[in-house]
């Protein structure tokens, strides 16, 4: 029984150690990954106060949001992740669960937009379009739609696609969200001289509050407010939004399970493995030592 024990006993305590170490160094960097097969479409709510009628006044209506944010898998590849997605808001009438058309017969769509970028799998930050995305889309930077795993409690930078560049959203503490705790952040974004709507210039003014979960990056929680106001006319747009009750719900659920499956392979996979490893391989070499020894005693 000696002679078999103490090989299967090394054997496994060499296997242990060997899954202890690959979890520590190799598994982050599979695992710190956006997944290739990302297909998210985000739900938010709130008001909207769109310049209307004969004399453009605000005219305020509950508002949805559609934010759909698909991975093109054939465009990417181990490191970059290329990204399309969409942002449509409508006015919230008529039982309304989805985007509607310009030519709408209740005029409810207020506006629509699609962007195409590539991202660092890991960091979430843009890189060169390169062949990601179609010739001819503009070049981004900065975060878009996750932040980096392992978030930090500093200052980071987000593309704001009506201002041009990326601003800066600072870190403003940390806040619990059905006790996941999540890092907040704040921008503030503004600009003059810019098209608010197809061929009117104006100024533009948007304050974002994001509450990411730092160990996945991924964001929890999302309060817009905007305001656009043309050149000759006035204010046009005034928009309040933020991510729906369920939405966050969803969202804590999410990176509840993330942060499990990460906390097992990184942290608890190597300290069993450690453990459990070299026990087994002090065991199984002191066996083999003792049967080594009896035939000389004997």
């Amino acid at each position: 029984m000696r002679k078999i024990l103490a090989p299967v006993l090394v054997g496994l305590g060499a296997f242990l150690v060997v899954a202890a170490v690959l979890a520590q160094t190799w598994a982050p960097g599979q695992l710190e990954r956006t997944p290739l097969d990302t297909d998210n479409t985000t739900y938010l709510s709130g008001t909207a106060s769109v310049a209307g009628g004969e004399d453009l006044s605000l005219q305020e209506s509950p508002a949805l949001a559609f934010s759909v944010s698909r991975v093109d898998p054939d465009a990417s590849d181990d490191d970059v992740v290329a990204w399309n997605t969409s942002l449509c808001v409508v006015r919230d009438q008529g039982g309304i669960d989805g985007c509607v058309d310009a030519d709408d017969a209740q005029g409810r769509l207020i506006s629509a937009e699609t962007e195409a970028f590539a991202t660092d799998r890991r960091t979430g930050l843009t890189v060169p379009n390169g062949d990601y995305v179609p010739a001819g889309t503009p070049q981004q930077k900065g975060l878009q739609n996750k932040w980096p795993f392992g978030a930090e409690k500093k200052t980071y930078p987000v593309w704001d696609g009506m201002v041009g560049a990326t601003v800066d959203a600072t870190y403003e503490g940390t806040e619990k969200i059905d006790g996941l705790e999540t890092y907040r952040y704040r921008t503030d974004a503004s600009a003059d001289g810019v098209e608010v709507i197809t061929g009117t210039t104006g100024s533009y003014l948007q304050t974002t509050d994001y509450n990411i979960e730092p160990r996945t990056g991924a964001i929890i929680k999302q309060v817009v407010h905007q305001e656009r106001v043309a050149d000759g006319v006035g204010k046009i747009l005034d928009l309040d939004l933020g991510f729906t009750d369920d939405q966050v719900q969803t969202n804590v659920d999410d990176a509840g399970s993330n942060i499990s499956s990460l906390r097992l392979i990184e942290t608890v996979v190597p300290v069993v493995g450690y453990a459990a490893g070299v026990a087994a391989l002090v065991l199984g070499f002191l066996l083999l030592l003792l049967r080594r020894r009896g035939p000389q005693a004997a």
